[in-house]
């Protein structure tokens, strides 16, 4: 599938454009209304049923729509309706590969080819066909069509960049595509934005396809829709009919476009486009989070999705939009339309599932805003991330998104992407507040990623002190070699770059590339194959060679809504070394035990010196390298153990050597009690214990099972003292998989596992304290 990004904000609203501008509906969806990956994927997969149950052999989903054209002729939209339904359920087959959705077999095949068949005779006809031989596989068959597309909407573009509904006779200028020159017409009565829209986003499917778009196309269509813009922002319909609220985002999209094609020659400076921010400011300031008028939500999710932004006047734009939708779907799974009520269910539906299915898409990275301007320093390469998250998408046939993470905003925000880009020319003065901030991203999992825009040193240096500062001064930067996991992730490619990194002997935390990554980016540069594959390599790394959660997951917990029902006092037992490579890992834990399992948590740092006086009912060891401990803190666990306490210990990472050091450790701790394994019975493992769930079998991180091979039940070592469990000591990591995180390089369980294998026993522990 040759699939893009952002390829369905491409399609605008289809609604619109059939049936012309009609006034919008803004009921509001209820506000207790819940949003969840699993109820928009239901109602998802039941407008798919829906629609599919409304197909009809011969015509599909044809209800001969018109519009009203120049000196008020009706022109009919013939296969506009099955091209809008078409291409909705390729964008779902990407992203849930269903099998009703075989674009290999009936009823997809057939309509497929229904819409392939027809020459467009619209601009709205020509763009959303083009759109849909863009989602499809790069066969002549359906390259012939989308060039005749290109083709058709190259002809009709007025002098002025406008667009009207159909192309007129009598040519009387030409503009050259490639080798050829194509004759257009000079008749520019006809002009106006919805039309002008659908026109831009035609020719983005055909250039992101591949085929040649000539330069002059994009300043032309830039200059209209730079020239029609009002003083505050907005765009209208036409001078005699105003609807900002509907084409304002579509003047925004439209201009993004633009840019994205007329921005690539000048990465050696910052690029800006005032229209843009002009009009973005308007959006912020009138965003409805409560529309519930499907053309216009999805003209906002295209702006949304082409620009990264998250929120609009401080709201989640998804998730209004998600829940909404919602909220108004009909038992039956179809959505109805405000534009023709109770007619035309197939375009609502079909609608509805673009907004639902292209917004989920998971998030790869997100692009820190440190300043306020969309165009500053942060943004100097307006498309790099765009890009490359694009062509990402394509190599792995997985549908990413990318996001604009906001420095003032939480950071909740941010972690629904495992990527966080930083880049720019100069010290961005990060604050105080905004380094613990980006400390909090770091410790709940997430890696930095930093680029300088023009080789700069400044900003290279100030990456490297804030990288320094975010943890601590714990770890120092090391130059990566050619042989790093990072370089060699995909085995048939091994590279060579100028990377510096920051590593907590687990995983790498922050990366400073002192090379311009975004300039490549930004030029689509592809010849320079190095910056294309080291962030592919990352998508592998940080998915641990899996796949991305979809954009409404977090690895963020929210706080319990109920009080507790129990307590229990957690030890992290600090030594000389890296004791603490993950201080995210308990506090996550934490908040899922107050909320799963109804058990509150006090969490302290305990000297091992002092571990034989803590009243901790449990207390943790771990690292990620040798223990070197002396004969008094072994003496000082002992005293905490023989006073009940239990002593739970991982090495962070697997690390070979942490476990060592600690099977040593209890040698001279426990020298008549040693370390054997526990067997399967064990409470904490059947989870019979206070609000303990089965762990008899578990999952391994793929690392795990491609360095050591296929096990399904834990690996659990411990000292039982009397009739319970002491020590229990896990070999491999369960420490980072309580982040909820899948890196790559780790040999433990996954997070699933290694978060049950923990509640279990924190629960053991206080039930044994009793």
């Amino acid at each position: 599938m040759n699939n893009c990004s952002h390829r369905s904000l491409s399609i605008a609203a289809i609604i619109f454009t059939l049936l012309g501008p009609i006034a919008m509906s803004q009921a509001a969806a209820p506000v207790g209304a819940q949003v969840s990956s699993k109820k928009v994927v239901e109602a998802i997969r039941k407008g798919v049923k829906y629609l599919l149950s409304r197909d009809n052999p011969g015509t599909h989903w044809e209800q001969g729509v018109v519009n009203g054209g120049p000196n008020g002729k009706m022109i009919p939209q013939y296969p506009g309706e099955s091209a809008l339904v078409t291409e909705s359920l390729l964008d779902v087959q990407q992203t849930l590969h269903l099998p009703e959705l075989n674009i290999f077999k009936n009823p997809m095949k057939s309509a497929i080819n229904f819409v392939a068949e027809h020459h467009a005779s619209t601009t709205y006809v020509a763009s959303f066909q083009a759109a849909v031989m863009g989602l499809l596989p790069k066969k002549a068959k359906y390259r012939r069509v989308l060039d005749w597309d290109t083709n058709y909407l190259l002809r009709s573009l007025n002098p002025d960049g406008s667009y009207g509904y159909i192309v007129y006779p009598a040519p009387r200028r030409a503009i050259r595509r490639g080798r050829r020159v194509l004759h257009m017409h000079t008749n520019t009565s006809d002009g106006d934005n919805s039309n002008s829209q659908y026109g831009i986003l035609g020719m983005w499917t055909a250039a992101d396809y591949g085929l040649s778009v000539p330069e002059k196309y994009w300043k032309v269509s830039a200059n209209y829709w730079r020239r029609t813009q009002q003083p505050n922002g907005t765009w209208w319909y036409e001078p005699a009919r105003i609807e900002p609220l509907q084409m304002t985002p579509a003047g925004v999209a439209s201009l993004l476009i633009c840019d994205e094609y007329l921005g690539r020659r000048h990465t050696d400076r910052r690029f800006k486009d005032p229209s843009v921010e002009l009009g973005l400011q308007w959006i912020d300031a009138h965003f409805p989070p409560q529309l519930a008028e499907e053309y216009t939500m999805y003209c906002y999710e295209r702006v949304g999705l082409a620009s990264g932004l998250q929120r609009f006047g401080g709201h989640n734009w998804y998730e209004d939009f998600a829940r909404t939708l919602l909220t108004h779907q009909q038992v039956n799974g179809s959505w109805v339309t405000t534009f023709w009520p109770n007619q035309h269910y197939c375009l609502g539906t079909a609608y509805a599932l673009l907004i639902l299915d292209r917004g989920l898409n998971p998030v790869f990275f997100n692009k820190l805003q440190y300043d306020k301007p969309y165009f500053g320093d942060w943004n100097a390469r307006q498309r790099d991330v765009a890009n490359m998250v694009e062509w990402i998408s394509k190599e792995t046939e997985a549908p990413l998104n990318w996001q604009v993470a906001n420095i003032n905003a939480p950071v909740s925000d941010w972690l629904n992407s495992p990527i966080l880009y930083i880049s720019g020319r100069k010290d961005p003065k990060f604050t105080p507040s905004q380094i613990a901030k980006l400390r909090r991203y770091v410790n709940a999992g997430g890696l930095v990623l930093c680029s300088c825009d023009n080789n700069s040193l400044a900003f290279k240096r100030a990456m490297i002190k804030y990288g320094r500062q975010v943890v601590n001064k714990h770890y120092e930067f090391q130059k990566l070699t050619n042989k790093n996991m990072l370089f060699t992730m995909q085995p048939w490619f091994h590279m060579s770059m100028n990377m510096l990194a920051l590593s907590n002997g687990s995983r790498y935390l922050w990366l400073v590339c002192p090379s311009d990554m975004g300039a490549v980016w930004e030029r689509q540069a592809l010849s320079q194959r190095n910056f294309w594959e080291f962030p592919l390599n990352l998508y592998l790394y940080a998915t641990g060679k899996g796949s991305l959660a979809d954009r409404l997951h977090s690895t963020a917990v929210p706080l319990a809504a109920k009080p507790p029902l129990r307590t229990i006092k957690i030890g992290l037992v600090q030594y000389p070394g890296n004791w603490n490579p993950e201080p995210g890992a308990w506090p996550r834990l934490a908040k899922l035990l107050a909320t799963n399992a109804g058990t509150g948590v006090i969490l302290s740092t305990v000297d091992i010196s002092a571990a034989g006086a803590a009243d901790a009912a449990i207390l943790h060891l771990t690292g990620t390298n040798g223990l070197n401990l002396s004969d008094k803190d072994a003496a000082a666990l002992r005293q905490y153990v023989q006073k009940g306490g239990l002593l739970f210990a991982d090495g962070t990472g697997g690390n070979a050597e942490f476990a060592n050091g600690f099977t040593q450790l209890m040698m001279k701790a426990f020298p008549h009690h040693p370390l054997q394994h526990i067997p399967d019975t064990a409470p904490f493992i059947t989870g019979k214990v206070p609000s303990g769930v089965d762990a008899a079998k578990v999952t391994y991180r793929k690392y795990y099972l491609s360095a050591k091979g296929i096990k399904h039940k834990p690996d659990l070592l411990g000292v039982k003292i009397g009739k319970r469990w002491a020590v229990i000591f896990s070999p491999n990591d369960i420490t980072s998989g309580l982040l909820g995180t899948n890196t790559w390089g780790i040999l433990g369980y996954t997070p699933k596992s290694s978060i049950a294998l923990a509640r279990n026993i924190v629960e053991y522990a206080g039930q044994s304290r009793k």
